[in-house]
């Protein structure tokens, strides 16, 4: 048996199948086919290769090779070009395809389309930009977390130039003002001691001496905080707890504190757990007690009562100061703890203060690793607390 010749029987599925093949040439997105007359008349082009022709004459969208070089071919039959061809015009983005250009007489039969090893070409450069921006986009990604870090670097770095510089602006106001005040009182009061000595009634004598006296302490007072403070911001103060039994500390307080007490017949209360150890530096926590009792005097109408507490919850010791003086308003509670929006403010005797004392008991509390913090009612009084945790258990 003889088999059919193989191009004889391709003509003849070609011929079955010509209205398909057409029909799918017309249609197709990635065949292109274009007819020419050699005079540059566009006879038929598939929607694929009109896609690929500039908005001008079609015959002068081919750039390379143009159409006026394929009608220069010296054959007038058959294959003149076969290899890529750019389509468009020299001002946009241009487009190459694999093509095989035929010439019948005068007429050019243009076919191509993107052949397999320019697909993977284009797909591997795809591949590769694909890669590159997404390399970059990491890059981008990590430029701008460091971004973000040195940001918030810089923030912290204002914010604490910032609680910084207001540290050294309320500084240099207790020297200017809290401090120098007193001082003035003491200067005016001792001049005036000086001048008039031999015609002062006792009973003035005794009221200036009392002032003076006074202020004294009250200058004491805040020059001890001040130089404590100093201390600590120079990091010049050792901490070193021990079990202590806390009414001892208190006992210290009570004596430092009862004659400003009794000249405003404030009772200062003692804890009533008299035999309960605390494990803290012990002078730390008396600087504690000082000022939280002292403010409670300053703060408290005459024939109050101050009471300090002491107790043990797990392990923690909680310390806590209370009067029933003139409270503070919620909106300020916040800035107890911070040097620069401290203001000054009086006492019910007109007694001065610069708030340097609760800005210790702060740090003396975050030493300690503890809590402090303050609750109030104005006009009915306030609770000032401090939380210490235990290295080891109470003792009672």
């Amino acid at each position: 048996m003889t088999l059919p010749d193989h191009s004889y029987r391709q003509k003849q599925l070609f011929k079955e199948w010509t209205d398909e093949i057409e029909s799918s040439i017309i249609n197709s997105n990635t065949v292109s086919v274009a007819l020419f007359r050699c005079d540059g008349t566009l006879l038929f082009a598939n929607g694929a290769m009109k896609q690929l022709f500039a908005e001008i004459e079609p015959s002068k969208s081919l750039l390379n090779p143009s159409f006026s070089s394929l009608t220069k071919t010296l054959h007038e039959q058959g294959l003149i070009y076969k290899g890529y061809m750019t389509f468009g015009d020299y001002s946009n983005i241009n487009s190459s395809i694999m093509t095989e250009v035929y010439r019948k007489g005068e007429q050019i039969l243009i076919t191509g389309g993107v052949d397999s090893e320019q697909l993977l070409h284009q797909n591997m450069m795809m591949h590769n930009l694909n890669r590159e921006i997404s390399n970059l986009q990491r890059e981008v990604i990590k430029e701008k977390h460091n971004l973000e870090i040195t940001l918030n670097q810089l923030n912290d770095t204002n914010k604490e130039l910032s609680e910084s510089n207001a540290t050294k602006d309320k500084f240099f106001s207790i020297i200017a003002h809290d401090l120098k005040n007193p001082f003035n009182s003491l200067i005016g009061f001792s001049r005036y001691l000086k001048d008039n000595i031999n015609t002062i009634e006792k009973d003035e004598l005794i009221e200036i001496l009392e002032m003076i006296h006074q202020s004294s302490i009250s200058t004491f007072s805040l020059l001890e905080d001040l130089l404590m403070w100093s201390k600590s911001q120079l990091g010049k103060i050792r901490f070193e707890p021990a079990m202590v039994n806390f009414y001892d500390i208190w006992k210290e307080v009570h004596f430092s504190l009862n004659e400003t007490a009794r000249r405003k017949r404030i009772s200062l209360k003692s804890p009533d757990n008299i035999n309960l150890e605390i494990f803290c530096d012990k002078n730390m926590v008396k600087t504690i007690l000082r000022n939280l009792i002292s403010n409670a005097i300053k703060f408290s109408p005459q024939s109050m009562e101050v009471k300090t507490e002491v107790k043990k919850e797990n392990n923690i010791a909680v310390i806590s100061v209370t009067d029933n003086g003139v409270g503070i308003e919620k909106e300020r509670l916040k800035d107890l703890w911070q040097l620069g929006k401290q203001v000054s403010t009086q006492g019910t005797d007109n007694e001065s203060g610069s708030g340097l004392g609760l800005i210790l008991c702060k740090e003396f509390t975050d030493i300690h690793n503890g809590k402090i913090k303050a609750s109030s009612t104005p006009g009915e009084g306030s609770t000032f607390t401090v939380q210490l945790p235990y290295q080891n258990i109470f003792r009672e």
